[in-house]
């Protein structure tokens, strides 16, 4: 079929789905689903932290937060698309695009915390602990069995070992400087 590939796309994994000439054996659903669904999460609450940083700290505190978060952003977002590529059975152009998609939710994020003038903590610590569980349970039931199958000694097991702490590392040393943001700026 000379232009499967162009379909080759995260759906929802119904009957009219499965019978549609769009769905594509090959394709885990429900893994597109959980990176996609969690990476829109993921990315809205770092808008909202973001723009909590530029609406209540200073500058310096808000492209502090605004960095780290790029930082973070790069390395989770090329996991997304390995995961979506190598392991969920999306062609390249459609992990970029659908990725991309979800990676615009940050946006959302954002102008919705600017918008909002009587923004309550506890909404706030809602909407980061959902986006965090949801990439917590993604981790733990599938990406962290997959890595593990790929790791072949000890050397593998390093690896992923410093790995994880570049990516944790700069996140802790933004958080030893800290501060509780009031809006006293």
């Amino acid at each position: 079929h000379a232009h499967s590939h162009a379909h080759n796309h995260c759906a929802h994994g119904t009957s009219a789905v499965k019978s549609s000439r769009f769905y594509r054996s090959n394709i885990n659903y429900s893994l597109c689903g959980s990176i996609l669904v969690g990476d829109f999460f993921h990315n809205f609450a770092d808008g909202i932290f973001v723009g909590i940083g530029f609406l209540l700290c200073s500058r310096d505190v808000a492209l502090s937060i605004l960095f780290i978060t790029l930082y973070h952003e790069i390395a989770q977002e090329l996991a997304d698309f390995f995961i979506l590529t190598k392991h969920a059975g999306l062609s390249v152009p459609w992990a970029l695009g659908l990725n991309f998609l979800s990676g615009l939710s940050v946006m959302l994020g954002g102008i919705t915390v600017l918008s909002v003038k009587d923004l309550t903590a506890q909404a706030v610590g809602i909407v980061l602990a959902v986006a965090a569980g949801v990439y917590i349970y993604i981790a733990a039931s599938e990406c962290i069995p997959r890595v593990d199958r790929q790791l072949h000694g000890w050397k593998d097991r390093v690896l992923s070992i410093v790995m994880f702490v570049v990516g944790a590392v700069p996140i802790g040393l933004a958080l030893l400087n800290h501060q509780h943001c009031d809006g006293s700026h």
